[in-house]
């Protein structure tokens, strides 16, 4: 029995091992398939680039022996590339890194694009997910204007001019440094940046000269904007004025917003439509003709008897001696007139009979004698 339960064992745990390691072969192939569906969506977006870069070289270099190419639907956006270019994309493997790079910070390209290698600029945004960031004045590229952007009445050009995305491992940090050897302060670029628990940065491999510690380097200031009044700049009294109140009632508001708000059938409604409203009276029409085709007899509504019920009725009605289709006849109403009159001091009612008994007069006193004296 012990060497049953040990194979069983065993067994689970060799199947147990098998999962683990089918599983781990699964998602290394995810993980490689994600990671080559990434790089074969940014190789696509380097070549739109550099195609759209490249034809608009060749026209300024040949001149006025350019063909004419920017004929046709892109006659005014030839040389641009799809808005989606400049668009960042996510990481596949939704895990990304702390490169320790935030808005505002001073950067140094030093991998793709080429174009830009050495250039200094400043960071304008920055996607964490994509791992990418926007440094301003370099990486420019031609999109064409959205149709979001285009203002009725307004003359807006059919190209526009901006930053696209650049990897974080591209860039460099830049800042101002003391030169231990020298003492004179320039800007140095961090190869590598460490991050503490606290959210702190500091350059492992520098030592200040100062304080014979680790220098960390602050993190950029948050810059407020500024807002400057012109002479169009709308009132803040004028702000604040109340012109307009909306209502249900009237446009803007759409005509079905009540039916939204509130059931459109629902009893608390005081205004309905047309059609609901004919249907009601209709019904209501119907429902009274229905009684009135039920009534009988006096004019009381006739009650719905199964064919079970009527026949206990009827038999109850013969025992007791009553027959449903006697009426009160003027002879019967005169012989109950006679017997009330033949038995009134019976039916009398009580408070009757005491205030008769009340108003009838006292007797008569009797003569009081008064004794005579001897």
């Amino acid at each position: 029995m012990q060497k049953l339960l040990k194979r069983t064992a065993q067994v689970q745990k060799q199947a147990a091992r098998r999962s683990r390691t089918r599983s781990r072969i699964n998602a290394s192939d995810q993980r490689r398939l994600l990671i080559g569906q990434h790089k074969q969506v940014n190789q696509a977006r380097k070549e739109l680039l550099y195609s759209a870069r490249q034809a608009l070289r060749e026209d300024w270099q040949l001149g006025p022996l350019a063909p004419r190419r920017d004929v046709g639907d892109n006659a005014k956006t030839y040389g641009t590339v799809p808005i989606r270019v400049v668009q960042a994309v996510d990481n596949p493997l939704g895990k990304w890194k702390k490169w320790g790079i935030r808005v505002g910070d001073r950067v140094c390209v030093t991998g793709d694009p080429e174009r830009d290698r050495g250039k200094i600029g400043v960071v304008g945004e920055v996607t964490e997910k994509a791992e990418s960031c926007k440094v301003r004045g370099i990486n420019r590229v031609n999109v064409p204007t959205p149709e979001y952007m285009k203002v009725q009445g307004r003359a807006e050009p059919p190209v526009q001019t901006t930053e696209a995305p650049i990897h974080l491992s591209s860039v460099r940090l830049v800042t101002p440094l003391v030169d231990p050897n020298t003492g004179i302060k320039r800007d140095v670029i961090v190869n590598e940046l460490t991050l503490t628990p606290t959210g702190q940065r500091y350059i492992a491999n520098y030592i200040s000269p100062d304080t014979g510690k680790p220098h960390y380097i602050p993190w950029p200031l948050k810059q407020k904007p500024e807002y400057k009044d012109n002479e169009v700049d709308t009132l803040r009294i004028d702000v604040e004025k109340v012109t307009w109140t909306p209502t249900l009632l009237r446009a803007p508001m759409p005509s079905g917003v009540i039916d939204e708000l509130r059931n459109k059938y629902s009893k608390f409604r005081t205004r309905h439509e047309d059609t609901y409203i004919e249907m009601k009276e209709s019904m209501d029409e119907e429902r009274k003709r229905r009684a009135q085709e039920m009534q009988w007899g006096g004019g009381t509504p006739k009650e719905m008897l199964t064919p079970v019920q009527e026949l206990n009725r009827a038999r109850n009605m013969e025992r007791k001696g009553i027959d449903d289709q006697d009426k009160l006849t003027e002879e019967v109403l005169a012989g109950i007139g006679a017997m009330m009159v033949r038995k009134g001091k019976r039916l009398l009612p009580k408070e009757e009979k005491v205030e008769q008994a009340t108003l009838q007069p006292p007797p008569p006193l009797e003569p009081r004698m008064e004794a005579q004296t001897p």
